[in-house]
């Protein structure tokens, strides 16, 4: 029978088994999966659908195969390494939660996860929480970051999981589909997730009773199903986001305003870093680019993980 992934521990999984009863269960992944993804630290994650076997004899459930997903958000595990970790899989949204201060936003770290989701064909969204912390100068700083990202097709949400500030307009947003909130670590996803979703942790009690942990510090990505057809997977804060190996034409198409300039370039396999008669160089000395997000391209290009 098939399951939905709710939650993943290297080996076992919490699984949710798609028929009318709806029951929650552990299951142990057959060796064979585990071989078939050396390069994963993870086979499966929040958001699979699986194939579940009941074993009567013994009373437990196991893995036996995963579905093709749709999509999936992936990081490398450090810059470093070689194996991958899968975040959630068949999603519909990617909604990056960070905070102007308390950590500090890094436009670098956001375009990481801005370029990953854009590769796999995810949407993303940005969101700046905190909002009620903000002075006249923090408000015109986090317009600013606005204009950046509407000119690089990623929407920005102002909100605040304290006072409510925007909560309303999030939380309509997120009724369709499965979204995956992610990024740094104390931007505060799981307060906001609580504030968009206030009867949540209750009605996710027996999840977290089977994984062994509170509800209240996000230790492994947990997918809460919000309403019919609507799923919200939480993940926990990142404090790195390592790039896959992508090519470095690949880096420039997505990233929306330089695929766009890119073909007014003199050579048509130019890097946008160094060649002469560049016009995504020339389009931000004149401002058309924002230098932000122009340098964050040439970090990942560089495959620097220093966050601009």
């Amino acid at each position: 029978m098939k399951g939905l992934v709710l939650e993943s521990h290297g080996h076992r999984v919490l699984a949710r088994i798609l028929n009318e009863e709806a029951p929650v269960v552990q299951a142990t992944l057959r060796g064979k999966i585990r071989l078939q993804k050396l390069k994963s630290t993870n086979p499966v994650c929040c958001g699979d659908i699986v194939e579940l076997c009941y074993n009567q004899g013994t009373g437990d459930w196991t893995v036996e195969s995963v579905e093709d997903r749709r999509n999936h958000m992936v990081r490398k595990a450090t810059n470093l390494s070689k194996q991958t970790h899968a975040l959630a899989a068949n999603l519909d949204r990617v909604w990056m939660v960070c905070s102007l201060f308390e950590p500090r936003f890094s436009g670098g770290f956001a375009d990481r996860i801005a370029l990953t989701a854009a590769a796999f064909g995810i949407p993303c969204h940005l969101v700046l929480n905190k909002s009620d912390r903000w002075t006249v100068e923090d408000r015109n700083l986090a317009e600013h970051w606005r204009l950046v990202y509407a000119d690089a097709g990623i929407e920005t949400w102002f909100c605040s999981a304290l006072n409510g500030d925007g909560i309303p307009e999030l939380a309509e947003a997120m009724k369709q589909g499965t979204q995956l909130l992610t990024g740094y670590s104390g931007a505060g996803k799981s307060s906001l997730l609580n504030a968009l979703f206030p009867g949540l942790q209750a009605a996710t009690g027996a999840i977290s009773a089977y994984s062994g942990k509170g509800t209240h510090t996000t230790t492994a990505a947990t997918l809460y199903e919000t309403g019919p057809g609507t799923a919200v997977i939480d993940s926990p804060g990142i404090k790195e986001w390592g790039i896959l190996d992508l090519q470095p034409y690949e880096i420039a198409y997505h990233f929306r305003e330089i695929r766009e300039i890119a073909p007014a370039c003199r050579f048509p396999n130019c890097s946008h870093s160094h060649e002469p008669s560049c016009a995504v160089q020339e389009a931000v000395k004149e401002g058309r680019i924002h230098s932000e997000r122009f340098l964050s391209y040439l970090s990942i290009l560089a495959n620097d993980n220093q966050y601009n």
